[in-house]
């Protein structure tokens, strides 16, 4: 394998960590004293550390502790970040450090002992991000508590892909963590792929991602249903999809223009509760033609 294919997963993976962590902090600490945050990995716990220490104004007033192997860092450890080496199982270090109770953020890769994988996910607020997961791990995480979850599988040039879960039980961090994975470093070697779609279109980084995967998805979704609004696509392909609610938007507006589903009422702008339903027969005798 070329040496440039075997480093983009690490690189890409913690370019997302790093985006992520540094919009999940803030947010976490808001309303919290304290928050753990967990990792398998040394690279990547070290990469958080320098996330957290840049948060020192607020690191006065909150505590942050982080489990992990041991990490070394370059600048004093500021007062509220709490290092925590650990040198075996996670479950015990985060009983030990009295994680339980305050959100967490893991980030793990697999494999991971399911009673870790159960006691972060009944433990509020908290989210888990795991590398190499599987469906057993996807729906472990789903049945402990976090039911909001999007797999993605990160595919490089050789064709190497790892697949990636992240699993929450708050909507907008779902969503955010959407806007970060689409925002990644567009020349980093990787392109995204949606397990659920049956075609395995590779996708390019981009903020505006091509959405013709999504497009087939929903143009299925209105054929199953008979028919489904606008806000109900939307919430769809954010739980079922690599996508966003705004892609989403884009995607049903294509599908339209395209005459391969139709709406109601026929004209004006969009909105929530626009219906969108299979065109008929005739239509899509047209349309095939």
């Amino acid at each position: 394998m070329p040496p440039d294919a075997a480093s983009a997963h690490p690189a890409i993976k913690i370019e997302l960590l790093v985006r992520y962590l540094d919009a999940w902090l803030p947010a976490a600490l808001h309303g919290h004293k304290r928050v753990t945050y967990v990792d398998s990995s040394v690279e990547s716990a070290l990469a958080a550390a320098k996330v957290v220490v840049e948060f020192e104004d607020v690191l006065h007033r909150h505590t942050v502790t982080l489990i992990s192997p041991a990490i070394e860092l370059e600048v004093d450890v500021p007062p509220g970040l709490v290092l925590a080496p650990i040198e075996g199982d996670l479950l015990p270090a985060l009983r030990d450090a009295r994680a339980l109770g305050s959100p967490i953020f893991a980030w793990l890769s697999a494999p991971v002992p399911p009673d870790l994988l159960s006691a972060v996910g009944k433990n509020k607020s908290s989210e888990v991000t795991l590398a190499g997961a599987d469906d057993t791990a996807a729906r472990a995480l789903r049945n402990a508590g976090l039911p909001l979850q999007v797999s993605v599988d990160l595919v490089d040039k050789s064709g190497q892909s790892e697949r990636l879960v992240f699993a929450t039980s708050s909507e907008r961090a779902l969503e955010k963590f959407k806007d970060e994975l689409w925002a990644l470093d567009e020349y980093g070697g990787i392109r995204l792929r949606d397990p659920t779609d049956p075609e395995g279109t590779l996708l390019d980084i981009s903020v505006q991602p091509q959405t013709g995967p999504l497009r087939r998805a929903l143009v299925a979704r209105v054929s199953e249903t008979g028919g489904s609004t606008l806000a109900e696509l939307r919430a769809w392909a954010v739980h079922e999809t690599i996508f966003r609610s705004a892609d989403a938007t884009r995607a049903v507006q294509a599908v339209l223009a395209a005459g391969l589903a139709a709406r109601t009422p026929h004209s004006g702008r969009l909105s929530p509760d626009t219906l969108i339903h299979p065109v008929s027969t005739e239509v899509m005798a047209d349309v095939d033609e």
